[in-house]
């Protein structure tokens, strides 16, 4: 598989959904360019499976998506997840309280960057970051 290897048509479908168009083909080919297996991996496991499955909403995946990088630190991160639950539903004020809950698992500090993250992105009109935007 290279960069050039199409990417997998759930994968894209799921990410354009929540993420917004061009953002996930974005994401692949750039990993691709990195590591054509382990992206194919990701798009079949990932976008094409876990982000799939109807088990549960969307919009609550993706919520709890925010409170698992919340209390992991995975900050930047968290700025796709915050569009990925507005796009299926979730308010500002929703969000912010999922990572007003992590305190309790993660601890003040914790807390108060992801509120700082929270902020800025909706300050920036909910700009998406990663390696979907072109980001270094």
């Amino acid at each position: 598989m290279s960069a050039e290897q199409p990417i997998d048509p759930a994968a894209i479908r799921r990410g354009d959904t929540q993420y917004g168009k061009g953002y996930t083909e974005a994401l692949f080919k750039r990993v691709n360019g990195v590591d054509a297996h382990f992206s194919h991996l990701m798009q079949k496991f990932v976008h094409g499976g876990l982000y799939d499955r109807d088990v549960i909403p969307h919009k609550t995946r993706e919520l709890c998506a925010i409170a698992a990088l919340c209390t992991s630190g995975r900050f930047n991160q968290m700025r796709s997840h915050f569009t990925a639950a507005r796009s299926y539903g979730a308010g500002d004020k929703e969000i912010l309280e999922v990572i007003i809950q992590m305190s309790t698992y993660a601890g003040i500090p914790t807390v108060l960057e992801a509120i700082k993250v929270f902020e800025a992105w909706v300050v920036e009109g909910g700009a998406m970051s990663g390696l979907g935007t072109g980001e270094k």
